[in-house]
């Protein structure tokens, strides 16, 4: 919503340095990421001309997108000292809008972007734990650990019971779901050089067409009781075979 005043005047003060303003409108028509704001020194119902937005990379349809809420505090330059032609060249904290990390021991360890929701990226650059975190305001996390000795990229559910570990100093890879892990692909390979160890109360190997077990020396099955059945033929074949 656009005030009249002081801004749609013709002509008007020219300013040099910087002003402190609050941002009214973001919404802006041209989508060119441009804010509205308000002044401290100007009547309540004055709102700005368009402002552009300052940012660290600004191209076609790329670049770091950051647009300012209403009510957040802005610093804010004029183009020639033109009141006219405002832009902004970053937020501020202030009394009232205070930053979601503190430095209460001065190392200054913490790197953090938050949404306003609660969605956060946060690096922490600490000697003993640094990492970086991704995670969501419902608690979805993504962490990225470099502790010397526990190098691990993890990703955990809000809940803590469906985890991916990868672990990195140990060279493993764990997957643990609360109720049903699911695989599926258009062909499955699972190779281990040395070892494949599958253990469950129930066992289940189907195949629509062909199904083939085969051990480069020894094939051993057992169970209290077997059972081998064939809709057609059934075929044992060995030299020599003993049947006990």
């Amino acid at each position: 919503m656009s005030h009249p005043g002081f801004f749609d005047q013709d002509g008007g003060d020219r300013l040099s340095g910087v002003r402190v303003g609050v941002v009214t409108n973001n919404e802006d028509p041209k989508d060119l990421g441009r804010v509205k704001l308000r002044f401290p020194w100007r009547d309540a119902d004055d709102e700005s001309h368009w402002a552009r937005l300052a940012t660290p990379m600004a191209g076609s349809e790329y670049g770091a997108y950051f647009l300012p809420e209403v009510d957040d505090e802005v610093l804010v330059a004029f183009e020639d000292g033109d009141i006219h032609k405002p832009f902004v060249l970053g937020a501020l904290w202030n009394g009232s809008q205070k930053p979601p990390q503190k430095n209460t021991e001065g190392n200054n360890d913490i790197r953090q972007i938050e949404s306003r929701s609660g969605h956060t990226i946060t690096f922490d650059d600490s000697e003993d734990t640094p990492n970086v975190e991704i995670e969501t305001s419902a608690g979805h996390t993504i962490r990225l650990d470099d502790e010397s000795g526990d190098e691990q990229i993890s990703v955990e559910g809000k809940s803590g019971k469906n985890t991916i570990t990868l672990d990195s100093s140990k060279g493993e890879i764990s997957v643990v779901a609360d109720k049903t892990l699911d695989l599926s692909a258009k062909n499955v390979k699972i190779d281990g050089s040395s070892e494949v160890s599958i253990s469950t109360k129930s066992l289940d190997v189907s195949a629509t067409s062909n199904a083939k077990i085969s051990g480069g020396r020894n094939l051993k099955l057992k169970g209290q009781a077997a059972k081998l059945q064939g809709s057609g033929s059934v075929i044992i074949k060995g030299m020599p075979i003993k049947l006990n």
